[in-house]
């Protein structure tokens, strides 16, 4: 009996640290909106250990709106006051269709995780805190329009038959449809009833699809009108006008379908006119809605062959770039590889790097067997006095002096012969290589490594 009750009251300690651990966080992206302006609630549901079941929850209602959930639930990492949490995120959205101070109730939530410091899975059951929001009247300039919340709006239009060669007694039917980004078809005002005098209108009944995708909620109206032309002459069917609220921008937005203007010939068979009337009024039956069905399947925001094609076109210029990129690289390596073992590199350090009459001899040598090639390097003393390179060898035998005699120059000044043998070396240089009679080689064996 006692090891029953430990073994109870450890379970309601797991039950208790886990709840206490287990938290979810709701956020609306705006708390202030206009009558049918959706609106989107996010619900964060955090664990310090990770989860082993999906998540449940209770059906969402909101009242005085339609609420249109998303069932994809996103993982992720949180950051809370420090504290890394491992989250499932949801959202859906609200379509309010009554002005008033409104409660978001709190929504029951239970979450299938193991408390932290252990690997035993417990039910968790959490509430979302109460929220709430405002829901604006229709603007009093806009109340003598359809009122209508949508992202953008496309109107199209078809007849039953050619608008040309038409006589008194003519049967046509015009079907509109229109299709709004970002609300419900339940939204999207009907087409307004026509009193024409030259034809009878018959409005038929909507049909309502809903097209939401994957993250967003949209909507198409279709409906169509039959008239009965009754006068011949000259007229104008009005065109279809719908006028919407973008809420991204908040601007009022208007667009009609093109006018149709016909004309109506005499009929000397009008004796089935009133039998013809009679059988139209008949027909007009109640049209049952279409099922509701989604549009196609998207990714990031993008229908999935969209993604794709751009996925394809993005890993092809990748790997463009990676294959040449790495050629490039291997080539400038390749260069650099043999510039630093050129003649040029080493004459640059001679010059460069060589302020002092040991520097001198230290960087010179190795540039001095470039400068002529391959084979044994010729005596730097003999070279220049077959060549009369007097100044130039007077230069160098007293940096030589100096250098072995470790003789200093005054005041931490190069010594005057120093500063003259970097100026006649470019000039030997330059008349040596004029000639053309130097066996130069730029590059030598890795083998031959400079003095150190």
């Amino acid at each position: 009996m006692k090891r029953l009750l430990a073994i109870l009251l450890i379970l309601i300690t797991q039950r208790a640290i886990a709840q206490g651990h287990c938290f979810a966080r709701i956020a609306l992206d705006r708390s202030s909106v206009y009558v049918q302006q959706p609106f989107k609630v996010t619900i964060t549901v955090l664990t310090p250990t990770w989860y082993t079941q999906p998540l449940e929850f209770d059906n969402i209602q909101i009242p005085n709106a339609f609420t249109l959930p998303f069932d994809q639930t996103t993982p992720g990492m949180f950051d809370v006051d420090g504290k890394q949490y491992a989250g499932l995120e949801f959202y859906f959205i609200v379509f309010p269709y009554q002005a008033g101070d409104f409660t978001l109730p709190p929504i029951n939530i239970v979450a299938t995780t193991p408390p932290e410091g252990s690997s035993t899975a417990t039910q968790v059951k959490i509430a979302t805190p109460a929220r709430h929001f405002t829901v604006k009247p229709v603007p009093a300039k806009l109340k003598g329009n359809d009122w209508l919340v949508a992202k953008n709006v496309i109107i199209s239009e078809r007849w039953n038959k050619p608008l040309t060669h038409l006589k008194v007694g003519d049967v046509l039917e015009r079907t509109v449809s229109i299709s709004a980004q970002g609300t419900l078809p339940q939204f999207i005002p009907t087409l307004p009833s026509e009193n024409l005098s030259f034809a009878s209108a018959y409005l038929q009944d909507a049909e309502l699809d809903d097209e939401r995708n994957e993250y967003d909620a949209n909507g198409r109206l279709t409906q169509s009108i039959t008239y009965l032309l009754e006068k011949e002459g000259d007229f104008e069917l009005p065109p279809v006008t719908i006028t919407w609220w973008n809420p991204l921008n908040s601007r009022l937005y208007k667009k009609s379908a093109a006018p149709a203007t016909i004309h109506v010939a005499p009929n000397p068979h009008l004796g089935m006119m009133t039998t013809l009337k009679d059988s139209l009024a008949a027909t007009q039956t109640k049209q049952v809605a279409k099922p509701a069905k989604k549009g196609p399947y998207t990714i990031a925001g993008l229908p999935w062959y969209l993604f794709a094609a751009y996925a394809i076109g993005a890993g092809l210029l990748l790997y463009i770039l990676a294959r040449y990129g790495y050629l490039f690289v291997i080539r400038l390596r390749a260069r650099r590889s043999a510039y630093i073992q050129s003649e040029p590199f080493y004459f640059r350090r001679l010059r460069h790097l060589s302020n002092s009459p040991s520097g001198v001899i230290h960087h010179f040598y190795p540039w001095w067997d470039r400068f002529h090639g391959s084979g044994p390097s010729p005596s730097v003393t003999l070279t220049w006095q077959q060549e009369k390179e007097q100044p130039l060898l007077q230069s160098w035998q007293s940096i030589n002096q100096i250098a072995f005699n470790d003789t200093q120059a005054q005041d931490g000044q190069p010594p005057p012969n120093l500063k003259q043998f970097k100026v006649l070396l470019p000039d030997y240089r330059k008349k040596r290589k004029r000639m053309g009679n130097v066996p130069h080689q730029p590059v030598i064996g890795q083998q031959q490594q400079p003095w150190t």
